[in-house]
């Protein structure tokens, strides 16, 4: 009667190794060898920005004319209150924001020092609307190109996205608000008011 419990004995020495190899095959599901997984990322909203700001749509529109002033133009909306106070796009050597606007029957534009943001409000910079005009653009900057369009809020905070730079009338094919093209020659806005624009600007344009 001896042999029966040599025999369990031996099973059971048998199938220890085997419960231990099962464990440790069980080890690397829990730890995948390529790492975490990672989120997939939407390149429409801007990589560099506060929690709650998106950005896109951003497009850098050359001038008609070398020398000339071009035009900026996106879409930016908050979760929280924010105010923009300034914008730079590289390779112009100067942006300011302005705004287009109707006055007795004739177009107005005006530089503004900042832009509201508001929670669920979308601005959208635009021709006809907001809209940011460049100076002393570089020679670099060519349609099919990209250019980086930096905004800054009050607080100091910054928001960033790479702008698709095109040729003049870029936006007009996209219908995204009146057709006006500020990239053009003065000589081609003859029925804008410029009494409110400042005389850099007017130098600019040939004024």
């Amino acid at each position: 009667m001896s042999p029966a419990p040599r025999c369990v004995t031996v099973l059971a020495a048998l199938c220890l190794p085997l419960g231990l190899a099962a464990c440790g095959a069980q080890e690397p599901a829990s730890q995948p060898a390529d790492g975490p997984a990672t989120e997939a990322v939407d390149v429409s909203v801007a990589a560099d920005a506060p929690a709650g700001v998106s950005l896109s749509d951003a497009e850098v529109r050359m001038p008609a004319v070398a020398g000339r002033p071009g035009v900026a133009y996106f879409r930016i909306a908050s979760e929280t209150p924010r105010r923009i106070v300034g914008i730079s796009v590289l390779g112009a050597g100067r942006a300011e924001i302005h705004e287009t606007g109707f006055e007795g029957g004739r177009m107005t534009m005006a530089k503004v020092d900042s832009v509201n943001l508001q929670p669920g409000e979308p601005v959208v910079f635009q021709s006809g609307g907001y809209h940011v005009m460049l100076f002393d653009m570089a020679s670099t900057l060519a349609a099919g190109g990209t250019a980086d369009l930096t905004i800054t809020f009050d607080n100091g905070e910054t928001a960033s996205i790479a702008a698709r730079v095109v040729g003049p009338g870029g936006m007009a094919a996209q219908g995204a608000g009146p057709v006006l093209d500020l990239s053009q020659p003065a000589g081609d806005m003859e029925g804008m008011d410029h009494s409110t624009m400042s005389a850099d600007e007017m130098a600019e344009m040939g004024h």
